[in-house]
């Protein structure tokens, strides 16, 4: 069994969390088709590669009829 153990003491930004989550998974394209085929009417979940400053790392975008949430 293999444990992940996170501690976020000062909590965790969902879309962050995902996407480095979801860099650990395997099959990725499988996690993204099995997540937009749910039913959700109007959600897609989608994965980008980018890079800034020189860091690389995946943005996980969630749309919900086409609009993704701003703060």
């Amino acid at each position: 069994m293999k444990t992940l153990y996170i501690e976020c003491h000062m909590g965790a930004a969902g879309d962050m969390l995902m996407a480095a989550l979801y860099e650990l998974l395997e099959d990725q394209e499988g996690f993204l088709e099995k997540m937009n085929s749910l039913g959700l009417p109007g959600v897609r979940l989608e994965a980008a590669q980018g890079k800034t400053c020189g860091i690389a790392g995946t943005h996980m975008r969630v749309t919900v009829h086409g609009e993704e949430e701003t703060e």
